[in-house]
């Protein structure tokens, strides 16, 4: 942003015209404060005293324009751009002056990026014009007053309040000889102000909790309302720098819009101007940006879901981990040429039973499961394949057994994105605080929106529940880290504190800042007030004292891991589709054989009845028969008689 530098030399008609000395002094106090830049100048000295003012400025490589009336001073007042830098010099002993000056305060330019140059006329005059404007602690406003008659003084002149005193100080002197003004106090502002001398600063805090107001210097229940207490012990911090005196109001909300635009809480108190300063720190977002100025960041913590790390087998198949895929296949090769090897070995063989292909289908998989073989071979190359076959397998099943257990006591850090967690099986909870019962509801994006509705109006618990229930597993839970580090350094075993993640939720959120209302003349102070409270170390005491870092895990390996049926599921996935594919192969038997045994007794009735056909197929009728004569080879009775039919 350009710096432009404004000069308004206002002068009576008729008045004395100022000398050289002030001419130079004028350029010197631009030097001192600003870099030259453009200049209107409002004058009413006689035009050759005006001549030799804008050569005098012109030789300084100063661009000069002039106005004549107190009327188009008025209206550069109003032209003036509030996103610039602009100095105003003022004759106090001019006729208008009160006028432009009361202009220039209806119009808020006694503000920081304003600068003021009053050349001193009548002290007590003087005194009362500026008595009624609004100097306050981030006007800078500089009245040279001279002293003799080649020396002038730089003196500062503000009010801590609007109800105070005007307060004087020296910056710096000026005189003839000299190279340029020599500062007499240090040239930042707000330095020089730091002492506000038991001024009232209006503060907002925030208070979640009742019970928090009776511990906000202790750390009894520190997990609770953590953030204001310790951005409480930090503003008491920042009160004893400011030397200043505090009215604070609790409320029990950060604040949020309402349909009209209007907010609530500690941004409702900002927005209104009713509070200087919000002593609890509060999230950057960029609906607070047009009414809140954030200064500091004064807490380490943040809110993010936090989790255990899932057992690897919560989200893939480790039975298929401890190969390669070129280990796999090549084992496979390996077994097969095997098989191969052995079923030709066998066919050589002089055996009594036969050796078929399922055979030693089976004989290969029960190597490979370490399970014996009812297939014997009675040959040297026979024996010498199944030796080979079983001793390869042993090894391949001793290392995928080993890989195994390994696998089941390990954890997965697969889940990284938003996404990763909506589609990861694990519960979902949220921390209730205000906040989140906001953010979560308003998220828009789709992964966002359908993590809220996965979470659900009853997920959200207190920060106790939710971290019980991340002690057990399988549970994510959105909290603030400092406090929830807290919980969890109190209640999990050493082992349990390994494995932690976190997956940021609010993107667009960063770390809490403390924030002041745009309209505060205690904005720079209380933002250098803030940093010497870093830079001396009390931040990060304070932050110690009341935030607990992420445990760390210091004896990982050492839990004993109970295996469950999620780490067993490809086993007992595979045992089921087994089972039914054998119960399928069943009953295709059953029906087969079913199936067949009527084909076969179809066809036995049939060729009986065909058979019979042909058996009785003579000239002579049944009954034209006579009795059959006696079986001689059986002695029975039987009548039945075959006929032969002749050829």
């Amino acid at each position: 942003m350009s710096r432009l530098t404004v000069i308004m030399l206002c002068f009576a008609t008729g008045s004395q015209a100022r000398d050289f000395l002030t001419m130079a002094f004028i350029g010197a106090a631009l030097r001192f404060r600003t870099p030259a830049a453009p200049v209107s100048a409002f004058i009413c000295w006689e035009t050759e005293n005006v001549h030799g003012f804008v050569r005098y400025l012109s030789e300084k490589n100063v661009l000069l324009s002039t106005q004549t009336t107190v009327q188009d001073s008025v209206t550069q007042l109003r032209a003036t751009s509030r996103n610039r830098h602009v100095t105003f010099v003022v004759d106090m002993a001019c006729q208008g002056t009160s006028a432009i000056l009361k202009e220039a305060n209806s119009l808020d330019l006694f503000r920081t990026q304003f600068r003021w140059l009053l050349l001193e006329g009548s002290k007590l005059s003087d005194t009362d014009m500026l008595l009624g404007l609004n100097l306050l602690l981030d006007s800078d406003v500089v009245v040279g007053r001279r002293v003799s008659e080649n020396r002038f003084r730089l003196m500062e002149v503000y009010k801590r309040g609007t109800r105070e005193g005007l307060v004087w100080g020296e910056t710096g002197t000026w005189q003839l000889d000299a190279a340029g003004v020599e500062p007499t106090s240090s040239h930042i502002l707000s330095v020089r102000r730091t002492n506000i001398h038991k001024s009232v600063l209006k503060a907002v805090m925030v208070v979640t909790n009742n019970d928090t107001l009776n511990h906000l210097s202790d750390t009894i229940n520190k997990h609770i309302d953590t953030i204001t207490k310790v951005n409480d012990v930090l503003f008491h911090h920042i009160v004893d720098v400011l030397n200043a005196s505090v009215e604070t109001t609790v409320v029990d909300t950060w604040g949020y819009p309402d349909s009209a635009g209007n907010w609530s809480g500690l941004t409702g108190y900002l927005q209104r101007s009713e509070a200087d300063i919000g002593a609890t720190g509060m999230f950057v977002t960029k609906e607070r940006i047009p009414f809140v100025r954030y200064i500091a960041s004064t807490s380490v913590t943040r809110n993010a879901f936090i989790f255990r790390q899932p057992p690897l087998s919560f989200v893939t198949n480790i039975f298929t981990l401890p190969f390669s895929r070129s280990v796999w296949l090549a084992s496979a090769a390996l077994i097969a040429v095997a098989g191969a090897s052995l079923y030709f070995a066998l066919k050589c063989e002089k055996r009594r039973d036969e050796v078929t292909g399922s055979d030693i289908t089976l004989l290969s998989l029960g190597a490979v499961c370490q399970q014996g073989t009812t297939v014997e071979a009675e040959s040297m190359p026979g024996r010498i394949v199944l030796f080979v076959l079983f001793t390869t397998v042993i090894f391949l099943y001793t290392a995928y057994s080993a890989c195994i257990v390994a696998l089941l006591q390990s954890s997965t850090d697969a889940i990284r994105t938003l996404k990763d967690l909506l589609n990861s099986g694990l519960t979902l909870g949220v921390e209730d605080v205000v906040y989140n019962r906001h953010y979560f509801p308003a998220a828009s994006d789709p992964i966002r929106r359908a993590i809220y509705n996965k979470v659900g109006a009853d997920r959200f618990m207190s920060l106790e529940e939710g971290v019980e229930k991340l002690r057990k597993g399988l549970f994510a839970f959105h909290m603030e880290l400092g406090p929830g580090y807290e919980l969890i350094s109190d209640t999990f075993l050493d082992e349990e504190k390994c494995g932690l993640q976190t997956i940021n939720f609010l993107i667009e959120i960063v770390e809490p800042w403390v924030g002041v209302s745009k309209t505060t003349p205690l904005t720079e102070i209380l933002s250098v007030a803030y940093r010497k409270v870093k830079e001396f170390g009390l931040q990060h005491r304070e932050n110690s004292r009341f935030y607990q870092t992420k445990p760390k895990c210091v004896t990982r390996g050492s839990m004993f891991v109970s295996v469950g049926l999620v780490d067993c599921y490809a086993a007992l996935l595979m045992l089921a589709c087994g089972l039914l594919f054998s119960g399928a192969v069943l009953l295709m038997e059953f029906l087969t054989m079913t199936l067949h045994s009527y084909k076969n007794s179809v066809v036995t009735f049939d060729d009986r009845e065909e058979h019979l056909v042909r058996d009785t197929d003579v000239s002579l009728r049944p009954d034209q028969l006579g009795p059959a004569p006696p079986n001689r080879y059986h002695g029975s009775s039987d009548r039945s008689v075959k006929l032969i039919t002749p050829i």
